[in-house]
């Protein structure tokens, strides 16, 4: 990613004019007998900032636009980020539904792919900006830069491709999402608990043995309020702890101890953050979730009940 700060205090900065001689007039359209000889018929040209015109010149802290544009840029990177998030939800989404219409529908591996992939952008925009926040700190403590592009690659460089090199195994093993992604597939046709997600993953020649590593997995899902010990309704979540409640139960909670003059903290068992209104947030997704998890339940009970109904029946044949 080409990195380029421009300091309107700089003679380089901005678009400039070019004073043009009456000889270059035909270039631009001129007729002869549109030039005087005196200077102020000159024509000038704007000229803005090209590939080809930018040049590189030292940076510091006393370029007063410098650490101000690196932070623009590191928050277009955060945007970035935000976007390819949106699309992991979109790609997990989609996978769910292939994995109900069919299980183990073999589309689901296009979509998985999808889902590294972005998993990998993230990841490398994640270094991009903790290159551009570690130089903004290296710039505060007096260090120059001679070429900032080139500083930006030498420091970016090695990590993405350190990243890049990774095995599927050791890149997403540990991932929060990857693990959600798999383990809301799981739940679709299975009520067990999810197996480790490293059984879905390659592994490469330097990974550690799965013995003596850390494997996320084996958990059953819970669509239980902690409070009502109901399925969620108007799923919420802390931005605190990452913890889920219904809405209305966990507001009536804060509401309640507040009226007692003492602190709210989360109700789940062995956490005592502290929780007030402004710390919840909607979750549609955990509710949407949720909501399916019901209608599965309910399908396969219903299941059940067709399946007892033909053993009675075929039972009173047998009487018969």
């Amino acid at each position: 990613m080409p990195i380029r700060v421009l300091s309107p205090a700089s003679p380089e900065a901005g678009p400039s004019r070019r004073r043009l001689p009456p000889s270059a007039s035909v270039q631009l359209g001129q007729g002869d007998n549109d030039i005087d000889d005196d200077d102020d018929d000159i024509v000038e040209e704007e000229e803005g900032w090209t590939k080809e015109t930018f040049v590189n010149r030292s940076l510091s802290k006393n370029d007063p636009a410098i650490i101000p544009q690196l932070r623009q840029v590191v928050d277009k990177l955060k945007e970035a980020i935000g976007r390819i998030e949106e699309g992991l939800d979109v790609a997990k989404e989609t996978a769910m539904a292939l994995e109900d219409s069919k299980q183990d529908e073999p589309s689901i591996t296009e979509v998985e792919n999808t889902f590294f992939r972005a998993l990998n952008q993230r990841e490398l925009l994640k270094i991009k900006i903790e290159v551009l926040e570690e130089m903004s700190t290296r710039l505060r403590g007096n260090e120059e830069f001679g070429n900032i592009e080139k500083s930006f690659a030498e420091l970016a460089d090695p990590r993405e491709k350190a990243y890049m090199a990774k095995s599927q195994r050791a890149k997403y093993k540990n991932s929060k999402e990857y693990v959600d992604f798999r383990q809301a597939l799981w739940e679709i046709n299975h009520e067990t608990a999810c197996p480790p997600v490293s059984q879905w993953l390659e592994k490469g020649d330097d990974d550690v043995s799965d013995d003596d590593d850390f494997d996320m997995g084996g958990q059953t899902q819970n669509y239980r309020c902690p409070i009502t010990l109901m399925l969620y309704k108007e799923a919420t979540t802390s931005t605190k702890c990452g913890h889920n409640y219904s809405k209305a139960a966990i507001e009536d909670l804060i509401e309640s101890t507040r009226k007692a003059k003492r602190q709210s903290k989360c109700p789940v068992t062995g956490c005592s953050v502290p929780l007030s209104k402004a710390d919840l947030k909607p979750n549609p997704s955990l509710q949407k979730r949720a909501d399916d998890f019901e209608r599965r339940q309910q399908r396969r009970e219903d299941e059940r009940e067709d399946g007892d109904d033909t053993i009675a029946i075929e039972e009173d044949d047998d009487y018969e």
